[in-house]
């Protein structure tokens, strides 16, 4: 039910540094805006931690640091001390959509959307799917 996991890697920073450590949760229902971990789709061996951002059905697009989930604007407070200190000059989130990075229109059933907060440091779903993952929690 439960499982250690430790932060490789500064793909979630703010929110989880190099080496922090969490808790893994086996068997809790997986909502959007979750941090998640899931095996690695390029390195079997390894486990990714990111942030759910889509969930089944949803369209996605950034432009200009904002979030449009189904065409509404979502605020990101996660992010907000990034983006103020991200210096120069351009978007910490670079603009897209989801058709635009995966060729699909909706993120498809049995799939999430997930991407890291270090935006500009992040292999996440701007480049592969996930279909299966564990929630997580962290406790500090």
């Amino acid at each position: 039910m439960f499982a250690p996991v430790s932060v490789d890697g500064e793909s979630m920073v703010p929110t989880l540094e190099d080496h922090d450590r969490l808790i893994l949760n086996k068997v809790s229902n997986i909502d959007r805006f979750d941090v998640v971990v899931f095996p690695a789709p390029d390195e079997p061996e390894k486990q990714y931690i990111k942030r759910i951002i889509g969930l089944p059905g949803d369209t996605i697009r950034y432009q200009d640091d904002v979030l449009y989930i189904n065409d509404k604007a979502v605020e990101e407070e996660y992010l907000q001390s990034s983006i103020e200190s991200y210096a120069t000059g351009g978007n910490f989130t670079e603009d897209f959509s989801l058709a635009s990075k995966t060729g699909e229109e909706t993120v498809p059933k049995g799939s999430y959307f997930v991407m890291g907060d270090n935006r500009i440091n992040s292999k996440d779903s701007r480049f592969f799917w996930i279909r299966r993952c564990n929630y997580c929690k962290w406790y500090s």
